[in-house]
């Protein structure tokens, strides 16, 4: 039987409690954050997100059980601070142009190469990684997973045809 490990990296919004907008933090969540957890917790391009992410873990409930304890750390600290989380894969009313850019050189270089593209890129995700030890099985699955990749297009495209994107995959 195949082993599979099992990764999760989730992104928060950072939002104002009254208004819901949302705020940046300027960074004291993650910096808080990473004196219990390392690494673990990290910034983003946008001032307004925070993500965290767990060790390699053997199972689900390994799993389950480290991303509730950094999703109560990242709301603990935000509540510390006057401001909440919240996840959910995008802001619905917060504008993309009203938000500032952390200050790192990685960060102000995808944003000169891409400009709006990666301005506007702002998205809450959650993100399963799973390790497969078999090269075979990994081929196997990402063989079986071809077969969803036009459905998945046509869903983005969708979305540009309903005016809800400038851009088109």
């Amino acid at each position: 039987m195949n082993e599979f490990t099992l990764g999760v990296e989730e992104e928060f919004m950072v939002v104002d409690p009254v208004s819901r907008e949302l705020k940046s933090h300027e960074q004291k969540i993650v910096e808080s954050a990473q004196k219990i957890h390392e690494d673990q917790v990290k910034a983003e391009m946008h001032q307004a997100v925070v993500e965290v992410g767990t060790h390699i873990c053997r199972n689900s409930e390994e799993a389950r059980k480290e991303v509730s304890k950094l999703r109560g750390t990242v709301a603990q600290l935000a509540g510390d601070i006057g401001l909440r989380i919240g996840a959910a894969g995008t802001h619905p009313f917060s504008h993309w142009q009203h938000q500032l850019i952390t200050d790192h050189p990685r960060y102000f270089e995808i944003v000169d190469e891409l400009q709006e593209a990666a301005r506007s890129n702002l998205i809450f995700g959650l993100h399963v990684h799973v390790g497969i030890q078999s090269r075979n099985m990994a081929i196997h699955i990402a063989n079986q997973a071809r077969y969803f990749f036009a459905a998945c297009i046509r869903f983005v495209n969708q979305f540009a045809v309903l005016g809800r994107s400038k851009y088109r995959v």
